[in-house]
């Protein structure tokens, strides 16, 4: 199916692309699944964990195949950044959530709780204050989309003088994992989170990925025998 497929180009994210992109994002947000029951609007996914990037953050780029966006990938090069894109608009989606017009709220409280309670590791701002998010839509997975999408994003952050990126995943995605390998991250902490135990029946092993810009740093790798990262659970 895929090889029938037009190929695909990037360009630049642009506001008009929010709808397309948090589609993708909602669609593989439960460990790369559909999850309309952990976070049932789209829309407010899109506004609150999409919108943001587009208007406050860096190298943000899709991939285009024929007229449909089937990739992206959003970054900022720092939280400050993706806050500013969020604060305009966070008077409107409140009221609307209040109303709710984006139906029941529990779902929602109870996701943004645990995104508190529960934080995924992460490396040290001051090393790698660049931070980003992707997804290539299914259909068009196995095309070296994923791959051009975080090289197309890593120039553009050196670029832009970025000393460092990091990135969280778990260790259950593993064609994530391979790809942000391939493209010279290394496991800098680790450890297992009920984050997701409601909606999947068990805790995962939550990851912070990171890239020197510079050349200089260091990263765990987190094989067999190597030294714990700071804060890394084993066992």
């Amino acid at each position: 199916m895929a090889a029938s497929l037009p190929p695909a180009y990037l360009r630049p994210a642009r506001e008009e692309d929010i709808p397309a992109i948090a589609r993708l994002s909602h669609d593989t947000l439960l460990v790369g699944r559909k999850a309309d029951g952990v976070f049932p609007s789209e829309k407010l996914w899109g506004e609150l964990f999409v919108a943001p990037y587009i208007r406050g953050g860096l190298c943000n780029w899709v991939a285009v195949v024929g007229e449909e966006v089937a990739g992206y990938i959003l970054g900022a090069a720092s939280n400050a950044q993706v806050f500013r894109g969020l604060v305009p608009s966070l008077p409107g989606i409140l009221w609307r959530f209040f109303l709710g017009a984006y139906g029941p709220r529990l779902p929602y409280v109870r996701y943004v709780l645990r995104l508190l309670l529960f934080p995924s590791p992460r490396a040290p701002h001051r090393l790698y204050p660049a931070h980003l998010h992707m997804a290539v839509d299914a259909k068009v997975r196995g095309r070296g989309i994923g791959s051009r999408l975080l090289q197309t994003f890593l120039h553009c952050l050196r670029r832009h003088g970025i000393r460092g990126v990091q990135l969280a995943t778990t260790r259950a995605n593993a064609a994530a994992r391979r790809l942000y390998r391939r493209h010279g991250f290394r496991l800098y902490r680790r450890k297992a989170s009920p984050f997701w135990a409601p909606y999947l029946g068990r805790p995962l092993i939550h990851e912070a990925w990171v890239l020197d810009l510079t050349g200089e740093g260091w990263a765990y790798g987190g094989g067999p025998g190597d030294p714990p990262a700071p804060g890394d659970r084993r066992g």
